[in-house]
């Protein structure tokens, strides 16, 4: 196990920053482990809803699980000020959990408890622990304090949440036989408590997961995928797991990226702290083209899950599509030192050399991967691009006749976009784009990335690929449908295409926005900055102090950087721009033009 290159450089762990190690089951039913994983992973969630707080993902956490380490060595591994470690004694309708928060440079407790409880008050014992936990870190570092309940409940039947965290623990393992151990666990738990939200978005990642690794048909896992996230939305649109279960089915299942950035960005709302929501946030905005902004959302995702293969993956992945080659291979390096079998990144290295110039050195990279039974991503369409930049012609055919005789054995999947890149090495452009074609149809995740993939950059002039991605790519303008809560009982639901501004009167807002009949405005009860937390929208911009404003509506920009004013022929008003705001705003006036 490696120390956090942060640590090693001489930096030292924010105060701030805290790892929930795993709970001990102290029970006599081994069985019980999946209770213990449980009350830390519920802490562990709870405590990334804190603003400030540095958490360490359960991962990185759960990698020190059995193990019985100094906290100044968890504390160097881990990058972490503090350590919370525990116990958990369940038998029958009781359960004991002791806690202890530990500073990592010395050892020190700061704070030790015991709870002797009734299993139905296990909800109770993890919020305290969390609120305990918080309280410190808010005397002594300045985080933000929390008045909410940190742990909500979700349901009342204990059954039922036992059920879910057998789920939970399953899926965490990651292979096919756990993972559909997790469904029927999740399935159960719905039986004793059809109204409980958690084992629907339990569910979505299952399928997300069977979809995304190919252990299920793409398609059909990621349909019945985003039924179970719109039927958690349905339940509870106030949990962080719901707008990352909505946000995984916009990606994944419909390339809406549109909705995929308004619900990523509400689950940040909720869980700040969540390196899975920022490792999706990067994704997502690497697909859009959005480099930089998901190069930071990597490393804090990293920074919060720093032994994650995964994270380091994702983290190398950026780099290749920017293009960074030699720091990508330096990662898929010291990834595979790790775990040789990691496939993903022995593909991505072998892609890397391939345009660092070096195809043999490629090429002898993906035929060291192993083509298991699983049915693993296929490597064959970069083998055979590799055969062809050496000019080994009837090696692409070999590779050609391989990836039939795969297809025939069931072992792969994403078969269009093979025989695209097979064409592609062949010279036969016709074909490759009448596979692309097929391949952006059946929306063959490789291709969610394609405008960033330096695969394609030869092809991005060409008309017909331009074309192609515009068609897969661009959907008809949706409503955006919210209803705006007020501080009595009034609600008003507006679409957010129609929407021109909000002012501030005081504790008031003015709404204004363009219906059938012409321009309608509403007075409502509460305050600017209330409405903008509501609002979750790129479109939707605070420009001033008093005014929110619609990016998307027709304005005319007057005035300069010592001023500017937005003026429009639906209305006589000039809506002022804060100084401070004016180039970011103009800016994204401009380009949503």
């Amino acid at each position: 196990m490696h120390i956090h290159k942060e640590f090693q450089n001489g930096e030292t762990a924010g105060e701030g920053s805290i790892a929930v190690l795993p709970f001990r089951n102290m029970s006599s039913d081994k069985e019980n482990e999946f209770f213990s994983d449980g009350i830390t992973e519920e802490i562990i969630n709870a405590l990334t809803q804190v603003h400030g707080l540095s958490v360490i993902a359960r991962s990185s956490a759960f990698t020190f699980k059995g193990k019985n380490l100094d906290p100044r060595e968890v504390g160097a591994q881990l990058s972490v000020a503090y350590i919370l470690e525990g116990s958990v004694r369940k038998a029958g309708n009781t359960v004991r959990v002791t806690a202890q928060l530990i500073k990592t440079s010395d050892g020190f407790h700061v704070f030790s408890e015991v709870y002797d409880r009734e299993l139905q008050d296990i909800f109770k014992v993890q919020d305290d622990i969390s609120n305990k936990i918080v309280q410190k870190f808010t005397d002594n570092f300045g985080i933000q304090s929390t008045n909410k309940k940190l742990v909500t409940t979700s349901t009342e039947n204990i059954e039922a949440y036992e059920l879910y965290l057998k789920g939970r623990y399953n899926l965490s393992k990651g292979s096919l036989e756990a993972t559909n151990a997790a469904i029927q666990y999740f399935e159960a738990a719905l039986q004793n408590d059809k109204n409980f939200v958690l084992p629907f978005t339990g569910l979505a990642a299952c399928y997300t997961f069977l979809g995304g690794s190919g252990l299920m048909r793409v398609s059909q896992a990621f349909t019945i995928s985003k039924e179970y996230a719109q039927k958690a939305n349905l339940l509870d649109d106030t949990i962080a797991e719901t707008h990352l279960a909505l946000a995984n089915s916009s990606f994944w299942c419909d390339w809406d990226f549109e909705n995929c950035g308004i619900s990523i960005k509400r689950a940040i709302q909720l869980s700040p702290g969540t390196s899975a929501i920022h490792g999706f946030n990067s994704l997502y905005l690497m697909a859009t083209g959005k480099l930089d902004e998901a190069l930071i959302e990597a490393n804090l995702a990293t920074k919060l899950d720093p032994l994650s293969l995964k994270g380091k993956f994702h983290l190398g992945e950026l780099y290749f599509r920017s293009e960074r080659l030699i720091e990508a291979i330096e990662i898929f390096d010291e990834i595979l030192v790790e775990n040789s079998f990691f496939k993903q990144a022995s593909i991505f290295k072998a892609w890397s050399h391939l345009f660092l110039g070096d195809p043999g050195l490629a090429a002898n990279i993906f035929r060291q991967i192993p083509v298991t039974n699983d049915k693993s991503i296929s490597f064959y369409g970069g083998l055979a691009i590799a055969y062809s930049k050496l000019n080994q012609i009837e090696k692409v055919l070999e590779c050609m006749q391989n990836f039939k005789t795969e297809i025939a054995g069931g072992n792969l999947h994403w078969l269009n976009y093979n025989y695209t890149l097979i064409y592609r090495a062949l010279g036969e452009t016709e074909k490759m784009f009448e596979f692309l074609e097929k391949s952006m149809e059946e929306k063959n995740t490789p291709l969610l990335f394609i405008n960033v993939d330096p695969v394609w950059n030869e092809f991005k002039t060409d008309p017909g690929f331009i074309e192609l991605i515009r068609k897969s790519f661009t959907s008809e303008k949706k409503d955006r449908i919210i209803v705006l809560k007020t501080d009595t009982k009034e609600e008003l639901e507006i679409n957010l295409n129609s929407l021109l501004y909000i002012e501030a009167q005081e504790n008031y807002s003015r709404v204004v926005w363009m219906d059938e009949d012409g321009l309608v405005e509403k007075l409502l009860r509460v305050t600017l900055k209330k409405i903008e937390d509501q609002i979750v929208d790129d479109n939707i911009i605070r420009c001033h102090r008093s005014f929110i404003i619609n990016s998307g509506a027709e304005y005319k920009i007057s005035g300069n950087s010592n001023g500017y004013r937005l003026k429009s022929e639906l209305f006589q008003y000039a809506i002022p721009i804060s100084r401070s705001l004016g180039k970011e705003i103009v800016k994204k006036l401009r380009e949503s033009r």
